[in-house]
């Protein structure tokens, strides 16, 4: 539970820490400082590994899967906890590939090209309003409406950005399916083999950790047969976390030119064409951080 915890703050740093990290690019050993059209504004997490080697590389580093709201599959996606960016000097707290699986909101991510942002890559706007929403997600209507929190589910409880967990020990469960973690395959694959199944106290089989849908269940008596251990990140703890650092630097924010048309920057409005990485941001601290 420490190491999660440890894991959690970790998360939460590189999300308030996005502009920085990625304010310049590694090339040929040159560091070179990116336009501030394409810095991407606080609270993005990593996407997830899927393939197993600790790294988050080539098709991987970006991923999607845009909410309908008639699939409890979609607005989410998962995998292995990356160990790190060793590129950027970035590490989670995992100290090998699989140890811990990771889900995320896929509107969260730093990594989306499912959404037409220009070359940003990533969904925008992003801030702790969720407004104004952006397509393509699907369902009826066919884009989220404003302010829609995060759909991950622990334990019966909505509202979750980021789920890291914990698979503790193989087992064999009540229907006779046994883990075994030594097969090859990506994270979505071997999935049966690290999460959990859910029974009843007839030996029904519930919605469980390993079925791919939002729902999630931690260890607890009420959960028979899950020996995972899930320690999550709320939208309550991601708004409280950006604010944070927001509001401590409004005053410097305030002498930032506000014309998307003459500043494309992470602070100001979005604009599909002017401004693709704006985060809607200013008018947010001047309601919530005071004067």
């Amino acid at each position: 539970m420490q190491s999660l915890q440890t894991i959690k703050q970790k998360l939460l740093t590189f999300a308030v820490l996005q502009p920085e990290i990625y304010q310049s690019d590694l090339i040929s050993n040159t560091r070179t400082y990116k336009d501030l059209n394409r810095i991407p504004g606080v609270g993005y997490f990593p996407c997830p590994d899927l393939d197993g080697d600790g790294s988050v590389l080539g098709a991987e580093t970006s991923c999607g899967n845009p909410r309908d709201v008639n699939d409890t599959t979609t607005g989410f996606v998962l995998g292995y906890l990356p160990v790190g960016f060793t590129t950027r000097h970035v590490f989670f707290g995992a100290q090998a590939p699989k140890q811990y699986y990771y889900v995320v909101d896929e509107r969260f991510v730093n990594g989306n090209n499912v959404y037409n942002n220009g070359a940003t890559g990533r969904y925008a706007p992003l801030n702790t309003d969720l407004t104004p929403a952006s397509a393509p997600d699907s369902g009826s209507p066919p884009a989220l409406p404003n302010n829609t929190v995060p759909w991950i589910n622990l334990d019966g409880q909505d509202g979750y950005v980021v789920l890291i967990i914990d698979p503790g020990a193989p087992q064999q469960f009540l229907d006779g399916f046994v883990q075994d973690r030594t097969q090859a395959g990506d994270a979505i694959a071997r999935i049966g083999d690290y999460l959990d199944r859910r029974f009843d106290g007839q030996s029904n089989l519930l919605d469980h950790n390993a079925d791919l849908n939002r729902y999630f269940f931690s260890q607890s008596k009420g959960a028979i047969g899950v020996n995972d251990i899930v320690v999550g990140i709320t939208f309550k703890e991601w708004q409280a976390a950006m604010l944070k650092r927001l509001c401590q630097q409004k005053p410097q924010f305030d002498l930032i030119d506000s014309d998307v048309n003459q500043l494309a920057f992470w602070l100001n409005d979005y604009n599909a064409v002017s401004n693709p990485a704006g985060g809607q941001w200013r008018a947010i601290l001047n309601s919530q951080c005071g004067p």
